[in-house]
């Protein structure tokens, strides 16, 4: 087992909100650490980068941009996005003055302002109830959380299975079984 991985589930022993967090695993959770996701942005990218591909390419010495087509939580568009490794693992929204207004992380190989990780459970993530809204249109029966300690940083989580109702918060049985998703960064 990595020393990440070893430190990571040092830091979650404590537990969160819903209780003591369940162990993590190498299985579940990677300890391969490519980039973070901050307040601020995802490494050198933030909401004063230029949206193009060179400037996107500075999140990591390894990064391929593509282009790819994806959603965020009200529309499907066309979006740069980082491969590292041949993996995944952000995905970059424009904004106004061609700049980027939003980063979604969708890699295990990334962590969130609270060492938060693609695949984590909400307990692991020590996120509660309370820090959630239900998603809306395309993340319809998703709980979107706020990050602790953040003003620009959310965590989204899916149930596996989930069939409702979307239209509200999941019910707090089913966020047991919620998943994170995407780590996501916005500029306003």
């Amino acid at each position: 087992m990595g020393m990440a991985l070893a430190a990571l589930m040092a830091g979650c022993s404590a537990g969160g909100p819903g209780g003591p967090a369940e162990a993590l695993t190498a299985a579940s959770v990677s300890s391969a650490t490519w980039l973070t996701i901050t307040d601020d942005g995802a490494g050198p990218v933030t909401g004063t980068t230029s949206y193009n591909e060179a400037a996107l390419a500075s999140v990591s010495p390894n990064a391929d941009i593509r282009s790819i087509q994806t959603a965020n939580e009200r529309k499907v568009a066309w979006t740069h996005a980082a491969f590292i490794d041949g993996t995944q693992a952000v995905q970059f929204f424009k904004g106004r003055g061609n700049k980027v207004a939003e980063i979604h992380g969708v890699s295990q190989h990334l962590t969130g302002p609270n060492g938060e990780r693609i695949g984590m459970t909400m307990n692991q993530a020590r996120v509660g109830r309370r820090q959630c809204r239900a998603g809306k249109a395309l993340w319809r029966g998703m709980a979107v959380c706020k990050a602790r300690g953040t003003k620009h940083v959310k965590l989204v989580f899916s149930i596996p299975g989930y069939e409702g109702p979307f239209n509200k918060l999941p019910s707090s049985d089913d966020l047991k079984r919620a998943e994170l998703q995407r780590i996501v960064w916005t500029s306003a």
